[in-house]
């Protein structure tokens, strides 16, 4: 076998080897994740934290609460993409599921689907 065929597989497995499997750039990925059809369920009764992540995007990501009103985004001064996600007490006993949705400064976005498990411990 030529030594410059040899190099050249071995370099590309290389960057195969360095490549994440599951890059995705421009899909802004949520935890927790919910659909519509099948929400994340989140207590009622404490905050959570809403996580954004897009493969190569280092800027700023807006977080706001679509649909509903029990889940209220608390907003931070700067995010790279985490939020504390709040429950309103006597709005949250409906039990009803919520949107939020996430954007990117580049116009990507991505929602997710919430649904409050529990009573409120107001």
């Amino acid at each position: 076998m030529n030594s410059r065929l040899v190099l050249a597989v071995l370099a590309g497995l290389g960057l195969t080897a360095c490549t994440h499997s599951n890059y995705m750039p421009n899909v802004v990925q949520l935890t927790p994740h919910g659909t519509q059809a099948n929400p994340a369920p989140e207590p009622i009764s404490s905050p959570f934290t809403l996580i954004a992540v897009e493969d190569g995007y280092t800027g700023q990501f807006t977080a706001d609460n679509l649909h509903g009103t029990c889940w209220v985004v608390q907003t931070p001064i700067t995010s790279h993409g985490a939020w504390t996600i709040v429950p309103q007490g006597k709005t949250c006993e409906k039990h009803d599921v919520e949107e939020l949705l996430v954007k990117d400064t580049n116009g990507n976005s991505a929602s997710t689907y919430i649904r409050g498990t529990g009573t409120a411990g107001q």
